[in-house]
């Protein structure tokens, strides 16, 4: 429990509460948020607060021309709108133990600072296993499968290094936390956050062709010289590396943004007090691994085996829909007319400036409201599931989807559901998330 206290704070504490903000991992892909926030603190530090306008924050702050026009365009206070988003899951997540902190009410572009009260908590405590023990802990009953795993080192790699980015650890993560995980997330990820909790965080890794320059051809099998136009393209990126470039396969590169959503799960599940494994869905072959237990899956299924069996047979799914041309979510069973779809939206260089995340909770097994749980977060492009899980894990974002069900006449939490996730995007990274709608199933989704 947190109190808050108003009163005057000296321009260096203040500064310093922005550098904590500034250097934070929340904001670490979020440049112009960083330059918003840096602006109008530091115009407030300077008692410049009376200043601060909506069109001196676009012309000074975010690059836009003198001529910038507020009333035509809305950037300024849709940076606003991530802006508070982002600082709520700052302090919330990544640094809880902040004595003073920035905030920014709605309605208003002057940032006000203010004391809180934290209860003190224990250390937490960081036992570190090696990747590979974990592998070996959840494929032991498999050695069969031996050599795929060995096919997995290079992906072991990359997930560690993306875990060591909470923890400082390996790919086991243990944090003991005195005080217990947010109820409402509670609410919403049952047994996954339960102090002490096994979970399994499963990052589908997509078929993909990678390319590397060799100063003289490879000898391994597996290897083709990449085409001219290919190696124009690879030239023009200014990178290291002198050699013919070659292709070859690859199933152990995770996209981008399912590797956000994974830390974004992993900070989330550790400050409750709960254990995970994470581990790339390659190695894992057959449902027996996932079977009743605690597990989250991160993937679309184009490339997620146990995505495509989950959503084969739920409300909304995923698919690349030649009508649109575009990976699309379509709903399977529409509740009245014509199926509702959701089609991603492209902005005029033709990246796509909207996408959708799906979110995919039930039971992983017969039992009470305690027996373990599924979560599959799926997105549209690398924005996706990141949005997604942004709003999964923020506490504004599920009383949102909270109060829905209330109003819907739902008195809890159902056991299983969908969720439809909106998120606006720049330069490949999600800026906001947005509920768009719900499903309730009736029985979780058959997996046979």
């Amino acid at each position: 429990m947190e109190v808050r206290t108003e009163f005057s704070l000296k321009s260096p504490e203040k500064i310093q509460a922005l550098d904590e903000v500034l250097q934070s991992q929340t904001f670490a892909r979020s440049d112009l948020l960083k330059k918003f926030l840096r602006y109008v603190s530091e115009m407030e530090a300077a008692g410049r607060g009376a200043e601060i306008t909506e069109y001196s924050i676009g012309t000074e702050a975010l690059g836009r021309p003198v001529t910038y026009s507020p009333a035509e365009d809305s950037s300024v206070r849709g940076r606003a709108h991530d802006l508070r988003q982002k600082l709520e899951h700052f302090y919330e997540h990544e640094r809880p133990d902040l004595r003073i902190r920035i905030g920014l009410h709605k309605g208003s572009y002057v940032p006000h600072f203010y004391e809180v009260a934290v209860a003190p908590k224990e250390p937490p405590t960081l036992p570190a296993v090696v990747a590979s023990q974990a592998v070996q802990q959840l494929v032991l009953a498999q050695p069969t499968h031996r050599q795929r795993i060995l096919d997995t080192k290079l992906a072991i790699g990359v997930l560690a290094a993306a875990v060591l980015l909470v923890s400082g650890g390996g790919v086991w993560l243990q944090l003991q936390h005195a005080h217990q995980a947010n109820s409402i997330l509670q609410q919403f990820w049952g047994p996954i956050l339960l102090p002490g909790s096994d979970v399994v965080l499963c990052l589908a890794t997509p078929p993909s062709l990678r390319i590397k320059p060799f100063p003289a051809p490879p000898r391994h099998a597996g290897f083709e010289p990449a085409p001219k136009e290919t190696a124009k393209w690879y030239s023009s990126l200014g990178l290291p590396g002198v050699g013919d470039l070659y292709l070859y396969h690859s199933t152990t590169s995770p996209l981008f943004g399912d590797a956000a959503a994974a830390i974004q799960a992993a900070q989330t599940i550790a400050a409750s007090g709960g254990s995970f494994r994470l581990l790339p869905e390659n190695i894992i072959v057959g449902q027996v691994a996932l079977a009743k237990r605690n597990i989250l899956v991160i993937g679309g299924p184009n490339y997620s085996p146990y995505a495509a069996r989950v959503l084969r047979n739920t409300p909304f799914t995923i698919e690349e829909s030649s009508e649109f041309g575009e990976e699309i979510i379509r709903e399977r069973t529409p509740h009245s007319g014509s199926p509702v779809v959701f089609v991603p939206s492209r902005g005029q260089t033709g990246g796509i400036s909207v996408a959708f995340g799906l979110i995919t909770v039930f039971p992983n097994s017969a039992g009470s409201e305690e027996a373990p749980r599924a979560i599959v977060v799926s997105g549209i492009t690398g924005a996706g599931a990141p949005a997604a899980m942004e709003f999964f894990t923020s506490r504004a974002g599920l009383t949102t989807l909270r109060n829905q069900f209330r109003k819907d006449g739902l008195a809890s939490v159902p056991a299983s559901y969908q969720v439809i996730v909106k998120g606006s995007r720049d330069d490949s990274m999600p800026l906001n998330w947005q509920m768009v709608t719900y499903r309730v199933m009736e029985h979780p989704p058959s997996l046979e």
